[in-house]
């Protein structure tokens, strides 16, 4: 029982790390906004709108993640995952498996958005491509294929599971995945946020290298945004991109089930999986806290 409360406070702790990772980005969007908006109506700023979206996006993980670190960099890392150079069946099916989550995802975000719009009798809006309208391709590499994957990776998957893999890999995947999931800030992204966390937790946990899921972010981002750009007026393009993202995605469930016996998950010194894990995990006043401030993102996100 001890053990149950002691896991609860460190997830709880985690939970309020990340509250201060989403406040101080939400505080810093704001400052962000009155201060360009003062300094272009006195004209002594001219920032077009790829250079404030890089510039916004640099200073919203540089300042979420400082307060995040200031939080968590006292909590032990007892159970780093061991550097190891990755099997080559280990990509592939996670490739193919990490495609199957982003599409799947993808589209049960479109569908839920769907009925949200109906109901709300307003035009659906994706903010995604609503911030990739109108950027050239140089801005989307920078910010969505390089600057995000680096950043999101180091924060989501090193700093959160190095510090609690102590209590199992599933344990430490899962929490890695809602948390990356729920700071995406909107319904459209959320699910498939959080398929391919699962995936990238995984081949973090087996291999203690980020340079993989670097790179396998990099790719996802890249097919999602900037090759997704450039094929869109193109039919005989569109129809190739999509053939081969279905088929990557059928590739994908049917390398899923084959290997799912093939898993390894360490158990953790301190193991919580079981009965009652998710009251452990989230059911503790850290991770409350961060799940108010997500929901109340992703209102002013669908009504902004």
């Amino acid at each position: 029982m001890e053990e149950t409360r002691t896991a609860g406070k460190v997830f709880g702790r985690i939970g309020i790390g990340y509250t201060g990772f989403l406040s101080a980005s939400i505080v810093l969007q704001i400052i962000l906004k009155v201060m360009v908006h003062v300094l272009d109506q006195e004209g002594i700023l001219n920032l077009s709108r790829g250079w404030y979206l890089f510039a916004a996006s640099l200073a919203n993980y540089a300042a979420g993640g400082l307060v995040l670190f200031l939080i968590i960099k006292n909590m032990p890392v007892t159970h780093k995952p061991v550097s190891r150079r990755a099997e080559k069946k280990l990509l592939i099916c996670s490739f193919f498996i990490c495609i199957s989550a982003l599409i799947a995802g993808n589209l049960l975000g479109r569908l839920l958005m769907t009925v949200i719009s109906a109901l709300e009798g307003k035009p659906m809006i994706n903010p995604v491509e609503e911030v990739l309208k109108g950027l050239n391709t140089g801005t989307i590499i920078a910010i969505m294929v390089v600057m995000a994957p680096v950043c999101e990776e180091y924060l989501f998957r090193r700093l959160l599971i190095d510090r609690i893999r102590r209590y199992g890999d599933k344990a430490a995947i899962l929490v890695s995945a809602v948390i990356f999931g729920l700071c995406h800030g909107n319904f459209y992204q959320f699910f498939y946020a959080f398929g391919i966390g699962l995936v990238f937790g995984y081949i973090y946990t087996r291999t203690g290298r980020l340079r993989y899921t670097i790179l396998f972010h990099m790719i996802i981002n890249f097919l999602g945004s900037a090759a997704a750009i450039y094929i869109q007026n193109n039919l005989v393009l569109a129809g190739i991109y999509a053939m081969l993202l279905y088929g990557s995605m059928i590739a994908g469930i049917v390398l899923f089930f084959i290997t799912k016996g093939d898993w390894i998950f360490w158990q953790g010194d301190e193991a919580v999986w079981g009965r009652g894990t998710g009251k452990v995990l989230f059911l503790n006043a850290g991770m409350i806290l961060f799940f108010v401030l997500s929901a109340i993102s992703f209102v002013i996100a669908e009504f902004s």
